[in-house]
């Protein structure tokens, strides 16, 4: 079972996010793919912005992600970031666009706005978001969350709405779910996803208290998230997997969790 792996720029969070630095840091540690968190303050940067392109252009991995701010719904549809957004990644190499999913929005707003943006970028990859506490409004956007896949690519040749599986929030004590619980929402995503054939990018931390403060991240293995169980049951469903984002403000808990992710994957 081979995954990429890869980290997101806020591993250069000592850097003010920076990048550049999280870049020089991706390839010199041999990630496979690199994630970009583009706030509204980096593009207002043109210098900025053309050094980045310039390092992604060829693109020297096997997938980009750049990741927007904000929500999908009418108001970032409308909003100059978004014009900007989009026009910044004309100038990359097939760059894949993350957004979170909005559990506010309705479902015939969010399939307009996919549409939409189908038509700019080809794709669009839509990250669990949960925006109000308890497990009953958990599981209701959950629920909200694969109705809007099912619509989105019920009637296409082929998929344009991907997902990104942010698996600690299933675990965040702001959601009230007990560890079974979340175990099964994960298990059941999954399942829909690998029955329908489309990749799961997953984004992973660990830590060690429920709160995940950033004061409290570990290496993957090290905290209170099951891994050891998510991934059994990955290897043994095998649902196909777009890779794995390590989303650390520092830079070594990745490269220990990418060891750790390793035996998890072959060997756990």
């Amino acid at each position: 079972m081979e995954i990429p792996i890869g980290v997101a720029n806020s591993v250069s969070a000592n850097f003010s996010y920076d990048p550049l630095d999280a870049f020089r840091f991706a390839r010199q540690s041999n990630f496979k793919i690199f994630q970009i968190y583009l706030s509204e303050n980096l593009l207002e940067q043109p210098e900025k912005l053309d050094a980045i392109s310039g390092k992604l252009v060829p693109n020297p991995f096997r997938n980009i992600y750049i990741h927007a701010a904000g929500y999908l719904n009418k108001q970032f549809m409308e909003s100059k970031y978004s014009k900007k957004l989009f026009a910044f990644m004309n100038q990359l190499e097939n760059p894949r666009l993350i957004i979170h999913f909005d559990e506010t929005a309705a479902l015939e707003e969010l399939l307009s706005i996919v549409e939409v943006i189908v038509k700019k970028q080809n794709s669009i990859y839509l990250e669990n978001y949960f925006q109000s506490r308890g497990s009953v409004d958990a599981e209701k956007n959950l629920r909200k969350y694969l109705a809007l896949f099912t619509l989105a690519n019920s009637h296409q040749e082929k998929t344009h709405l991907f997902p990104v599986i942010d698996v600690p929030r299933f675990f965040h004590v702001n959601l009230e779910f007990e560890e079974e619980a979340a175990l099964q929402w994960c298990f059941q995503i999954f399942n829909y996803f690998g029955n329908r054939q489309i990749p799961l990018l997953l984004h992973l931390i660990d830590c060690r208290d429920a709160k995940q403060k950033r004061s409290s991240y570990c290496a993957i293995g090290e905290g209170y998230i099951p891994y050891r169980k998510i991934f059994s049951f990955l290897r043994k469903t095998q649902p196909a997997l777009d890779g794995i984002v390590l989303e650390y403000e520092n830079k070594i808990d990745p490269l220990e969790s990418r060891d750790a992710l390793d035996n998890l994957i072959n060997n756990a």
